[in-house]
């Protein structure tokens, strides 16, 4: 159980620049994402309320508990032993990046790994922000994961959307939207990307999660 982990003290740097690793870096980066044999967990934008409100208004309204949750969690799996869960990938707003540098450093469960992975992704999107817009960024993100070894991601976060009424940018269904939405339809291979995609119960609304899965669970049967 996750409750039960045992807390971990690190000195490590506590996020690691996806698009900037050192040689050093990717190479254990990549060790550890072939013991998993490819997979990565990647949250996007998991805190997205939290940093834009009150932190205990944030807490204690009704409406954000699942929010709330998926933070508790994060904040387990990263003081799990490295063997126990694979590496998390968090696309986090540029403009907040300082934020979730200090959440990290301050994680009450402490961390048993060598500090989380990031993307830099622009502001209420999450395409990734580069210094220098020389290549499509979803590509440059794909080939980067792809170099690491990366096969199937298991991915969660704010916000997910899915419409039925008309096609997305892929032309397949369904149509997905926001935050979540938007990352799939670029990493999917189902969709527009090369990877196998999973959706985690750690995504919200939970509603929109369950329609999209029920999407795919009838489209499998077919």
């Amino acid at each position: 159980m996750l409750e039960r982990e045992p807390k971990f003290e690190s000195t490590a740097r506590h996020g690691h620049d996806l698009f900037e690793l050192t040689s050093k870096e990717k190479q254990a980066l990549q060790e550890r994402i072939e013991k998993w044999q490819g997979l990565v967990r990647i949250f996007v934008h998991p805190m997205y309320e939290k940093w834009r409100g009150n932190e205990s208004e944030y807490i204690n309204d009704p409406d954000n508990q699942k929010l709330v949750q998926i933070e508790e969690v994060l904040s387990k799996l990263l003081a799990m032993p490295e063997n126990k869960t694979p590496p998390i990938v968090i696309m986090e707003e540029r403009v907040f990046i300082k934020e979730l540098e200090k959440w990290l450093k301050e994680n009450s469960q402490g961390s048993s790994q060598e500090g989380v992975y990031f993307v830099k992704t622009c502001r209420d999107d999450p395409t990734p922000k580069l210094r220098k817009i020389t290549t499509d960024p979803w590509k440059l993100l794909t080939e980067i994961l792809r170099g690491l070894g990366v096969r199937k991601i298991l991915i969660g976060g704010m916000q997910l959307g899915v419409l039925w009424h008309k096609k997305d940018w892929t032309q397949k269904d369904p149509f997905l939207e926001r935050c979540v939405g938007i990352a799939i339809s670029h990493l999917s291979k189902d969709k527009g990307g090369e990877f196998e995609v999973e959706l985690s119960a750690l995504t919200h609304p939970t509603n929109e999660r369950e329609s999209f899965i029920s999407y795919q669970r009838s489209n499998n049967n077919k």
